[in-house]
């Protein structure tokens, strides 16, 4: 993240509802019909992994910023549950925002103000009209993501609303000012330790690589990063194409194609179930890939069983602790603990959960380093300082500059299989982690070109 000049502000922020009500204000069935009333249960300490006390009863007074009065902090969360084209798309963001503020209230809220959550549907397709929801209630967004960001990125802007992200697509969106992202994704640079790892590990399929992702501007964005840090990882591209956005009717097509120019090594951007139809295609034409190599949002176990007996060769890198390597004690199995006091039917074991928590976690720090006096300013600066020093996300994750937002240096591997998730060896530096400068790929002629607050007629100067 950047200075005055451009500072990331992913805002993830955290509502507890009043005596785990059944719905938000979205309206959007929360399950908090499954959960015991938090009388029932002692109260969370507000302590979290190595970070200290986040969440905690006290004294805070004030209408100091738009969504802040005495007694609450209302923020929002964006994602795409109610796309019809793939129903549940994403949930995972809504479920670690009903967890994180449901545990962070029962702590007694931010300096005894609760938070109160608005989850945001865009549907995929009503991104903007959400953002302009969130820039009249709103006084952050937190631990969102949608597929079409970069409708809303404007006016995010102009409403001057920080934003803690959990992914950022496309291209105006990634490097905007008032972002913060605890697995950033800027424009000039790509985390590729993993496709180190492969070309190691495979030489013979590196010199015969395709690369496919979905047919829209985000999904190419991100697929030629992933290509060029390939080739940079010495791999050669013989093929690179797009699906449908919406899927394909079948994919034997798109199997034999891979199949005719004899791809060996497969770089996958896209959507797990998707993925898991593409395997299966691979399979009916008795035609197997080397490897595919697929980003970290496949960690879920919906794609395992979607693919079955299916899914082999298929690997991820991860900048987090893997849930089944979580111990006894440590910030992974508190998250764990969490959703199952919170919400115990919520998707909690998947990389897109793990990492919004995290980004709740930082919003969370920030505001309550601001006391009583809470403002956007106040929460922006403090984020800053806080993602400058190796953010964790408490132990959940690797060390990662965010308010610089690189991208992280350090990774493991894991291989999806039918039989579950498999973590091969990789050389460890840091922990169970591989940690180089190497395994981040600076982008040929990239820069970081994300809309700016003078691009909307604002200045830092307005943030109050």
């Amino acid at each position: 993240m950047r200075t005055l000049r451009g500072r990331k502000v992913s805002l993830q922020l955290l509502v507890v509802l009043v005596a785990l009500s059944a719905c938000t204000r979205s309206g959007i069935e929360t399950g908090a019909s499954e959960v015991k009333p938090v009388g029932a249960l002692d109260a969370p300490s507000g302590v979290f992994g190595d970070l200290g006390r986040v969440c905690g009863p006290g004294s805070a007074k004030g209408k100091t910023a738009q969504g802040v009065s005495n007694n609450e902090i209302e923020v929002g969360t964006i994602a795409d549950p109610g796309f019809v084209g793939r129903p549940g798309l994403n949930r995972e963001i809504f479920d670690a925002a009903l967890v994180f503020t449901r545990w962070c209230n029962a702590a007694g809220g931010i300096h005894g103000r609760k938070l109160q959550l608005n989850l945001r549907d865009a549907r995929v397709t009503e991104y903007r009209a959400r953002m302009l929801d969130a820039c009249a209630e709103d006084f952050a967004l937190v631990g969102g993501g949608g597929a079409f960001d970069g409708t809303g990125v404007r006016d995010r802007l102009e409403c001057l609303l920080p934003d803690f992200a959990v992914f950022v697509v496309g291209a105006e969106a990634r490097d905007a000012e008032l972002l913060f992202q605890v697995g950033p994704t800027p424009m000039d640079s790509y985390p590729a330790g993993d496709i180190r790892w492969l070309a190691a590990r495979y030489p013979t399929a590196s010199a015969h690589v395709g690369a496919i992702t979905a047919a829209y501007p985000a999904g190419i964005l991100n697929q030629r990063q992933a290509e060029a840090a390939a080739t940079a990882n010495g791999m050669t591209i013989i093929y690179s194409g797009q699906y449908n956005a919406t899927g394909e009717p079948t994919w034997i097509p798109v199997a034999q194609s891979l199949k005719v120019r004899g791809v060996r090594g497969l770089i996958w951007t896209g959507e797990p179930q998707n993925l898991a139809r593409l395997e299966q295609a691979l399979v009916d034409i008795d035609y197997e890939l080397q490897w595919i190599r697929v980003d970290p949002n496949h960690y879920d176990a919906s794609f395992l069983d979607a693919g079955g007996a299916a899914i082999k060769n298929t690997f991820m890198r991860a900048d987090f602790v893997p849930f089944e390597q979580a111990v006894k004690q440590s910030a992974t199995r508190q998250y764990l603990e969490s959703f199952k006091r919170f919400l115990p039917k919520g998707r909690a074991r998947t990389f897109l959960g793990l990492q919004a928590f995290s980004a709740w976690l930082l919003f969370a720090k920030s505001a309550g380093a601001c006391g009583s006096q809470l403002t956007r300013r106040c929460l922006v600066e403090n984020a800053e300082k806080i993602g400058s020093t190796g953010w964790t996300g408490g132990g959940l994750q690797s060390p990662v500059n965010v308010a610089a937002a690189d991208p992280p240096q350090c990774f493991l591997m894991i291989e999806a299989t039918a039989a579950g998730f498999r973590f091969p060896s990789v050389d460890r530096t840091d922990g169970i982690y591989n940690c180089d400068t190497k395994n981040v790929v600076r982008i040929p002629g990239a820069v970081r070109s994300g809309l700016r607050l003078v691009d909307v007629g604002r200045e830092y100067s307005d943030l109050l």
